[in-house]
């Protein structure tokens, strides 16, 4: 148990990095980490090739809760699966440092299987589609079908097939028929780009 005092220099401390909101919220009373775990970490994760370890740690603030032997750990495990900067992916998506290996490897398993050929480069330019569901990436896959559009050129343009939320594919190709577009991943992003549907 930490002293009043304590306590009371943590959360000052931590307010000017996360905020008053966010101190405030049900995530902080019990993570407030002593005050040389931040610097401390800055400099770990500095070490380890991360461009920005402040963003990342105000993103994911429970990093300050991860041990260094955790991330060491995380970056080897990404490496031995065939991803080029597991440093850049973990920036991206600090979320990554708590998700397990097995999560990991079923999901590129799981995309390899649904014709995705190259899923880490896929996950390295979107981490997110790590917490994807599989109900999610096939209801995508059967939207793209209805499309009528080429399914490969759309899974190879991540930002399309990944990025883009189910709900607007529908909307997106009546807009194309409207317009007289053929559904290619080129003009389905312009139309998305521009709110066009």
């Amino acid at each position: 148990m930490i002293s009043a005092h304590n306590f009371l220099e943590r959360r000052l401390f931590y307010k000017k990095i996360f905020g008053n909101e966010r101190i405030e919220s049900a995530m902080f009373p019990d993570k407030l980490w002593p005050v040389g775990n931040y610097d401390e970490k800055i400099r770990g994760l500095t070490d380890r090739g991360f461009k920005d370890p402040q963003k990342m740690i105000t993103s994911l603030p429970s990093i300050l809760g991860y041990s260094f032997e955790n991330i060491d750990e995380k970056i080897r495990g990404l490496t031995d699966r065939g991803f080029k900067d597991p440093q850049k992916m973990i920036t991206s998506s600090p979320s990554i440092l708590g998700l397990s290996f097995e999560n990991i490897d079923e999901k590129i398993r799981g995309l390899t299987d649904r014709g995705f050929k190259d899923p880490q480069k896929m996950i390295t330019s979107l981490p997110s589609i790590l917490g994807y569901s599989f109900e999610n990436i096939d209801e995508k896959i059967r939207l793209t079908r209805r499309l009528k559009a080429k399914i490969g050129d759309f899974i190879n343009c991540t930002i399309v097939f990944i990025g883009m939320s189910s709900k607007h594919y529908v909307p997106i190709l009546r807009k194309c028929r409207e317009l007289s577009l053929e559904p290619t991943p080129r003009n389905v992003f312009k139309i998305y780009a521009k709110k066009l549907f």
